[in-house]
């Protein structure tokens, strides 16, 4: 037994930078694979979270790009006048947003002051901050991850330049981070203010992006789902309800569709490793085809050989897939990279089941790898392999 672990490491040791480069090859895609699988987990803990919300996004019916009327609001909650299953109605516009001489994009939606914090409970935790909030047009809440990447804090003044009219630079006092909030990204100014500017600069005013629609219970979801499109169906501004969960998914799927792409992504770079690890094999057993037909001239049975032959391979696979598996969730744990912000799910959390779930991956491509060169060293004949070395 002894003797055949000696050769086993002799054999990983004889070519160490192909062994190395293997090695690699499939440490990178199994890397890429948890991140992946990361992300994925992260956004279907975004839309749950958003499940639980009980909002209604109301869009334009043909698409989210075209604009709703704002007067639309109060027939909305003309639906429930008592406030006791609709509990708020917030119109919201789309500002997108840029600082000066920064590159990096803003998310910024203008919001209806006087119900926003109603229907968004989780940005305006405490008092100081809902007050700030009432008194101040030029209040805006800035998501904590974006704040952390523009280093802002409360109190302080911006300047940003919408990404859609009016496009005139626009000063703001920042209220909040909203350390409690879902979305760390999505910033929210007062649209009473926003309007102001749009009427000065001679744009379209009185029109919102979509809806948000805070309800009681998720009864009342089901209820108002349905009621708000009937109240505005054969109206030339027809409107489709959604949980916002649904809208979120639709939304990540129309504009990135990250989980698809992802998992795309993930299974090609697995098949690249499969495709690299049995490279390697076959090569192994090219140069060592004559060892093998001596070691089964000295009686050494086809089994031994299989068995080694697919050992080295789980060896090199395994290695590679432990490196590809522990770094990210060593890196986006314990390291600067944990700060690192993602759209939608902020951080990537990283989990030990998705390391396990990867190690697993690189055991199978150890032994798909290795399938085609131990099938045939199972049947090697010796008299063969001498004349082929000839």
């Amino acid at each position: 037994m002894r003797l055949r672990l000696l050769y086993l490491v002799r054999n990983l040791a004889r070519n160490p930078l192909r062994t190395l480069l293997t090695c690699a090859a499939v440490a990178l895609p199994i890397t890429i694979f948890v991140l992946a699988a990361a992300v994925i987990d992260g956004i279907d803990r975004f839309l749950e979270n958003s499940g639980r919300q009980l909002r209604l996004a109301i869009t334009q019916k043909a698409s989210i790009v075209n604009l709703l009327p704002a007067g639309y609001r109060p027939k909305i909650e003309a639906l429930d006048p008592t406030r006791t299953r609709l509990i708020a109605v917030c119109g919201l516009r789309y500002l997108g947003g840029k600082i000066e001489n920064d590159p990096r994009p803003l998310s910024t939606l203008a919001a209806d002051p006087d119900t926003f914090a109603a229907t968004f409970p989780d940005y305006l935790r405490s008092p100081a901050e809902l007050d700030a909030w009432q008194r101040d047009r030029q209040a805006i809440v800035i998501g904590r991850a974006t704040a952390g990447q523009f280093g802002w804090k409360v109190g302080d003044r911006i300047t940003i330049r919408p990404s859609v009219p009016p496009y005139t630079p626009m000063q703001f006092h920042i209220v909040s981070t909203a350390p409690d909030a879902i979305d760390g990204i999505t910033n929210f100014c007062r649209r009473d203010y926003v309007e102001e500017e749009i009427q000065r600069t001679g744009w379209i005013e009185g029109i919102v992006s979509f809806f948000f629609v805070k309800c009681a219970t998720p009864a009342d979801l089901e209820h108002f789902r349905g009621a708000i499109d009937a109240r505005f169906a054969n109206s030339p501004d027809e409107t489709l309800s959604q949980d916002e969960k649904t809208f979120m998914n639709q939304f990540i799927t129309q504009q990135f569709d990250l989980p698809r792409n992802l998992t795309i992504l993930a299974t090609l770079t697995v098949l690249v490793a499969v495709l690299a690890a049995a490279n390697t094999m076959s090569m192994n057993f090219r140069d060592r085809l004559g060892e093998y037909a001596t070691l089964r001239a000295v009686g050494f049975g086809s089994v031994l050989l299989f068995a080694m032959i697919q050992s080295e391979s789980l060896i090199v696979c395994l290695l590679g897939g432990v490196l590809g598996a522990v770094g990210p969730y060593v890196a986006f744990t314990w390291s600067p990279l944990k700060n690192l912000t993602v759209p939608l799910i902020q951080q990537l959390d990283i989990q030990p089941l998705v390391c396990v779930q990867a190690v697993g991956i690189a055991t199978l491509i150890g032994i798909a790898a290795a399938a085609w060169p131990s099938w045939l060293a199972g049947r090697l004949r010796v008299v063969d392999a001498f004349r082929m070395l000839e």
